[in-house]
């Protein structure tokens, strides 16, 4: 690191340079990130091919896929003030067009249910098909029942589960009508305007109905209310982080300049990491920024770690000699973490690991180029966090360290114990999940949601049967009860094309399936953080033993991340997914501090660990106020984001602090320590 020492001495005696330098970088930087535009979308999260993006495009842009549901329910009322609402709302439709719906969404070979294939030799035998179709005309001869028709000659021997059940059946006290918009189901900017046109107009209605309960859903009204719950939750939590984080360092730095210096430092790496981002796409997911408030939390370690050592040393230039081998080594095994996202499909996780390496790179140039020309040369005044030194001492470390192993131990036992290491039990794939939605709409998404299938066993039922025997079957009975000879056309052509295997989609199944490859890559990345992290450890300690003393920890605080997941009945999502990310990026910092203080304590013979600590829960406190925040959010994805990461965090600073002391103490007793380090 001598190279950046000569890069201080030489702009502390050309500060016009220096200066100069900066005010041009800076103004690249923030008109770089100014032209940065932001999205809602959460496929952006999933790993989808362009083929599976295109697909999931079409289907959105289906008719019956934007369709907005008017659902008023109460009394007697509700014929009254759904008509008000059609003089109101042009293009409301109160009938469905059961035509158009079962044409669009290959009904009913999508909405078969499994119990059906189970006996769907006998429900094509001749005996069962004559009287399906006298069921059929029991129906038909029902006053009010035509506009079934449609159904019925799609699905003649009622295979399928019907679009309509009971319980969204217009009656007295619940009407229903439909609109469809022209955005589509994703496009949410145009649709957040129509939305609230339309509520503006069924709210005031409702001021004159109070009896009645009248709202809205469907597809473009659920993703609104996502994009909105995310703008507001990303602010909130990004605010917030700010604020607690302003809050702990004015209690640590009673001098205010300390603190203008360590948001100067995470403010230049935010806009720095955004302007690469640019560099790289025109467009980002806003959840990205969401993750902010915890990249917040990582990026003011380093000037952090500065400012804390600066106590200590009669110099800066003293401060940056000693401290400069830990920061920088920190940063690069951190920022090697987050570039393992890269290679990922998923466009919103290979934005945030742009991103986060990007911040952490800009941050860390600052803090090691510019900060110490901006520090004041006499130490600075800290706070220090109010825990017993002894705490600390040699043989408490001990105690801790063996105490934490053993826990470990049960741990590791309670995982293998409940075989999640066999199965995707901790992984949620259903992206229901991390999708927001009031308890009101899931409840009316349930009365209008069907079991949707890819159609495949339908196909491979046909492989093995004659399409055109149940077909004559079906056209002998049809004659004899009367009815006409096409009756059932649109059924016979799917079944006259059966034999053709393709894989039937809608978004909820692209989306799931999507999420459930993510969770394949889940090993990918743990396993390519592990591999950077001991690599980087390795090349800074020029030991394998000692590379190990610091990668360690990490690894047991995923036992213990694991294990209390399944306790606290936590699941990994799209979303949260990163932790591991953050686990391997932020705990090896811990590490390398805990590790090179242990090194001079033995070179030295004096204490140095303790004030470590100090820094390192300073530290620590910080993170987990930028992690806590999430906590606060009530979109789902940001507040699993924040409830796990705050359980991976919180395990790996005590694996940290507790677990090398007791490796380090093995390796001097049976003298493997290595004779240059």
């Amino acid at each position: 690191m001598n190279w950046l020492l000569r890069v201080y001495d030489y702009f502390y005696s050309h500060r016009l340079w220096l200066w100069g330098g900066v005010a041009i970088l800076l103004l690249l930087i923030v008109v770089g990130a100014c032209s940065l535009r932001y999205h809602e979308n959460i496929i952006d999260f999933l790993p989808a091919t362009n083929e599976e993006r295109a697909a999931f495009e079409q289907i959105s842009s289906q008719q019956s896929a934007s369709r907005l549901v008017l659902i008023i329910e109460g009394d007697s009322l509700c014929e009254q003030a759904m008509d008000k609402c059609v003089e109101r709302i042009p293009n409301l439709q109160t009938e469905l067009d059961l035509e158009e719906w079962v044409t669009t969404s290959h009904w009913p070979i999508t909405s078969i249910p499994d119990s059906v294939y189970d006996c769907l030799d006998s429900l094509l035998t001749p005996d069962a098909i004559h009287h399906a179709l006298e069921r059929d005309q029991l129906i038909l001869s029902t006053p009010g029942t035509s506009f079934l028709l449609p159904i019925i000659r799609h699905d003649p021997l009622g295979l399928s589960q019907w679009p309509l059940g009971n319980s969204t059946q217009p009656s007295n006290n619940r009407v229903f009508a439909f609109y469809d918009s022209q955005y589509g189901a994703t496009e949410t900017k145009h649709n957040a305007v129509l939305v609230d046109s339309l509520v503006a107009v069924t709210d005031q209605i409702s001021e004159q109905y109070p009896s009645l309960n009248i709202r809205w859903t469907g597809a473009p009204i659920i993703a609104v209310g996502n994009a909105r719950r995310i703008k507001i939750d990303t602010v909130l939590c990004v605010a917030l982080a700010l604020v607690f984080i302003i809050v702990l360092l004015l209690y640590a730095f009673p001098r205010k300049r300390d603190i203008l210096l360590i948001m100067l430092a995470v403010t230049f790496g935010w806009i720095f990491g955004m302007a690469v981002l640019r560099l790289v796409t025109s467009t980002v997911s806003v959840i990205v920024l969401g993750i902010g408030s915890i990249l917040i939390g990582i990026a003011v370690n380093y000037p952090l770690h500065l400012l804390v050592h600066q106590r200590y040393a009669s110099s800066v230039r003293q401060t940056l000699q000693e401290v400069l081998s830990p920061l920088v080594i920190g940063n690069i095994t951190t920022v090697g973490a987050f570039l393992s996202l890269v290679p990922l499909h998923a466009t919103a996780l290979h934005d945030l690991g742009v991103f986060a390496a990007s911040m952490l790179v800009g941050t860390i140039l600052f803090c090691v180029l510019v900060l110490p020309h901006l520090m004041c040369s006499s130490p600075t005044p800290i706070r220090e966090i109010k825990v017993k030194s002894q705490w600390f001492g040699a043989k408490e470390r001990l105690i801790g360290g063996w105490s934490v192993l053993a826990m470990t131990v049960l741990m590791g036992g309670y995982v293998l114990a409940n075989g999640q290491w066999k199965d995707n039990s901790l992984f949620d794939s259903n992206m229901s999940h991390v999708n927001y939605m009031t308890d009101q709409q899931r409840a009316d998404m349930a009365m209008f949601e069907m079991n949707h299938s890819d159609g495949s066993r339908w196909y491979d039922y046909w492989q093995t049967h004659d399409p055109q025997v149940v077909i004559k079957r079906i056209q002998k009975e049809a004659t004899t009860l009367g009815y006409a000879q096409d009756a059932f056309q649109p059924f016979y052509d799917q079944l006259q094309l059966s034999r053709e295997r393709k894989v039937i989609n809608n978004n909820s199944q692209i989306i799931n399936d999507l999420a459930q490859r993510l969770s394949d890559d889940f090993d990918y990345i743990g396993l390519c953080c592990s591999i950077i992290v001991f690599l980087f450890l390795w090349l800074s300690f020029r030991s394998v033993l000692l590379a190990l003393i610091a990668f360690v920890p990490m690894l047991l605080s995923w036992l213990w991340i694991l294990a209390l997941m399944h306790i606290l009945g936590l699941q990994f999502n799209i979303v949260n997914i990163i932790l591991a990310t953050f686990i391997f990026g932020q705990g090896d910092d811990y590490t390398i501090f805990v590790v090179e203080g242990l090194l001079y304590e033995h070179r030295t013979g004096k204490p140095i660990v303790a004030q470590y600590t100090q820094s390192i829960l300073l530290s620590a406190l910080i993170m987990l106020v930028g992690i806590g925040v999430l906590i606060f959010a009530v979109h789902p994805a940001l507040h699993s984001l924040g409830a796990v990461t705050l359980i991976g965090m919180t395990t790996v600073v005590v694996t940290a602090l507790t677990v090398p002391p007791v490796l380090f103490r093995l390796l001097t007793r049976f003298k493997l320590l290595p004779t240059k380090y």
